[in-house]
């Protein structure tokens, strides 16, 4: 007799944008059996019908607007609500869908303001909905790896958790210049917006919640007078320092030339020869794609980031994108306050410290972490283009590689799509939300966490982390 089949979670998506089209998206269109997206709210309307072409849905569960979805009058359609709207926008959708009787998968960060944050958590419990935080990070083998190594005593008490998130120069200029993440008043300060990911981090793999915080940075680079001469607002047109621009729009966009460099530091021979003629040898490239779909889709590029600034993959689509759009401008005159460099520290309870260092000048994205115990040392390395951690034993003064992965170009290094196989266990009864570890109430700490350094740095000054959790705020 054959086991019955638990059947799909269904949900419905608001904000079909990179993160819930081609993430969360991708993910029900792999797993049909676990996750099924039977309606859309998205106001642009190319990425609406894409989405609703992808997942099969009907026009009458089509939504301009997450209004119309979640206007009191209509009944709750689905299990679940995609929260992944911008970060400014997504307060209010949270709210309605919890009182239309939704559990939430909810993009971090919760929202880029203290009180609504503390809003979204109180209205969940009033509702008795679960919430799912996309702090994916905590659902990569490489962090778990890190927090098994913690708890199981490898390196003795710890002392001294240092943590760097190293934003490439390419993504930082793509999101966090260009992009609608430029402005603190459109988006949310830049540790809460990218780093709230490794607050939660720090958080979980410490085991504790910290006393206070420090916290100084600045905005340096990406300034108008830091403009190369001559240069035009826009890249398109005619900039004299085209060939030497590490951000020339052009190339970012119809070459792929940032996610083709992350190749020429893969461990297999083949990505490193692949991207080194893509960069440098386009005319060779072009006689072997003859050969090959994947060497055309090479020379074509059609993935992110281009499927950010438009959906008109075409070069004359992605061209009028670049003239028209934000993404064609110049990175040094386009309108940023969000800061490109910030450090901060961390006091722990019993007596452990901990550092974030957060920058957009990196050649490579990724992360690296260093944890100094009583007993060893754990030291990491989580990119893109590789994954390594290395523990040192003070007692034997040896080290060894007790982790490793090899290239990533997405998904987090699996995080995206660990945190739905998660989801969908709680859904289906098989886990609660604090197992899963990414409920709300978890959330929130990265949150307090975030907001209290930005007080910290802009105030100057020491801020205790217990006046955020008592509800107060700097």
């Amino acid at each position: 007799m054959s086991e019955l089949k638990e059947p799909p979670v269904t949900a419905v998506m608001t904000g079909a944008g990179l993160r819930g089209r081609e993430v969360y998206g991708e993910y029900a269109l792999k797993h049909p059996d676990k996750l099924k997206f039977i309606a859309v709210a998205e106001p642009d309307t190319e990425r609406r019908r894409a989405f609703q072409q992808a997942h099969n849905i009907p026009d009458n569960l089509a939504f301009a607007s997450w209004e119309t979805l979640f206007a009191p009058e209509n009944d709750r359609l689905a299990d679940a609500a995609f929260i992944c709207t911008r970060d400014n926008l997504h307060y209010r959708p949270a709210l309605a869908a919890l009182e239309s009787g939704y559990h939430l998968v909810l993009e971090k960060p919760i929202s880029p303001s203290l009180d609504e944050c503390r809003d979204i958590a109180a209205t969940a419990e009033k509702h008795r909905r679960n919430i799912q935080v996309c702090h994916v990070l905590r659902f990569t083998g490489f962090w778990r790896k890190i927090k098994e190594l913690v708890d199981s005593d490898w390196i003795g008490r710890v002392i001294h958790y240092d943590h760097s998130e190293n934003v490439s120069y390419w993504h930082f200029g793509h999101s966090y210049v260009r992009g609608s993440y430029g402005t603190e008043a459109s988006s949310s300060p830049f540790i809460l917006a990218k780093s709230c990911h490794d607050l939660d981090l720090m958080y979980w793999i410490i085991g504790d919640k910290p006393l206070s915080v420090q916290s100084m940075g600045d905005l340096s680079h990406y300034r108008p007078e830091n403009a190369p001469l001559g240069a035009p607002d826009r890249c398109t047109n005619g900039c004299p320092e085209a060939e030497k621009c590490p951000w020339y729009a052009p190339r970012m966009y119809l070459a792929g030339e940032p996610l083709l460099r992350i190749g020429l530091h893969a461990r297999s021979p083949l990505t490193r020869l692949l991207a080194y003629l893509s960069l440098n040898h386009r005319k060779t490239l072009g006689i072997l794609s003859r050969f090959s779909s994947s060497l055309r889709a090479i020379l074509n590029w059609n993935r992110f980031p281009a499927t950010v600034i438009t959906t008109d993959l075409s070069r004359e689509g992605r061209m009028k994108a670049l003239r028209e759009g934000p993404y064609g401008r110049c990175i040094y005159k386009s309108g940023n306050d969000v800061l490109d460099h910030q450090i901060t520290t961390y006091k722990f309870p019993d007596g452990t410290t901990g550092t974030l260092t957060l920058h957009g000048v990196s050649e490579l994205e990724g992360r690296e972490i260093r944890i100094f115990g009583t007993k060893g040392v754990i030291r990491g390395y989580f990119r893109y283009n590789g994954e390594q951690i290395t523990v040192t034993d003070f007692r034997f003064a040896k080290s060894r590689v007790v982790y490793r992965a090899g290239l990533s170009m997405g998904g987090h290094g699996g995080g995206d799509f660990g945190l739905m196989e998660s989801f969908v266990k709680v859904m289906r009864g098989q886990k609660s939300p604090h197992e899963a570890g990414a409920d709300i109430d978890n959330a929130l700490e990265a949150h307090y966490m975030a907001f209290a350094a930005e007080a910290a740095r802009t105030g100057r000054r020491e801020v205790p982390l217990n006046e955020y959790r008592k509800g107060r705020s700097f």
